[in-house]
């Protein structure tokens, strides 16, 4: 399972990094081609509102995940035993499960919603609800990752196990606490 997430989080990276290279690109040759040749590439500000940047931040959601990159605060944790932690992990990765699917419902909907009124990028004609569906299906992996997380804890007891490498994390000791 390990082996998954691992080639998971490499397939996610590199599509976040393509895509972040086609913007670069993309808004390289728009003002190229404005300065020179005075002809702007047609819809550039749309396409990166409405494309590029959405993507890149939908795909770094579940890669952070994997990459165990997510913001967390450990000023109560680092002082539990590993039942009471094993139970606040627990507890935190049911309601991220929850969260999550309500994202992909509600995302799913509005993707759907955007597809039968043919949604485009506001003045002009550019094309732009197949990337709403993206939504769901980053909320959708993310909350299944996070099942994965219950499952990795109940079956371990141990949350200190990276998901990405089924190692376990060594945490730090500076003045006698874990850091």
């Amino acid at each position: 399972m390990t082996r998954l997430n691992a080639g998971l989080d490499k397939v996610l990276s590199v599509l976040a990094a393509v895509v972040t290279v086609l913007m670069m690109l993309h808004v390289v040759a728009h003002a190229l081609m404005r300065y020179f040749l005075n002809s702007p590439l047609y819809g550039t500000n749309e396409i990166v509102a409405f494309w590029y940047l959405p993507a890149i931040a939908l795909l770094g959601i579940p890669a952070a995940h994997l990459q165990n990159e997510h913001i967390t605060v450990t000023l109560v944790t680092e002082r539990m035993g590993r039942t009471y932690k094993n139970i606040l992990a627990i507890f935190a990765g049911v309601v991220c499960v929850l969260v999550s699917i309500g994202f992909t419902v509600y995302g799913f909907q509005e993707a759907v919603e955007k597809m039968e009124m043919g949604a485009t990028a506001g003045v002009t004609d550019i094309v732009t609800w197949p990337i709403y569906f993206l939504v769901p299906l980053c909320f959708a992996l993310l909350a299944l990752l996070h099942v994965f997380d219950i499952w990795l804890i109940a079956r371990t007891g141990d949350p200190d196990i990276d998901p990405t490498t089924g190692e376990k994390v060594e945490n730090e000791i500076v003045d006698g606490a874990p850091v």
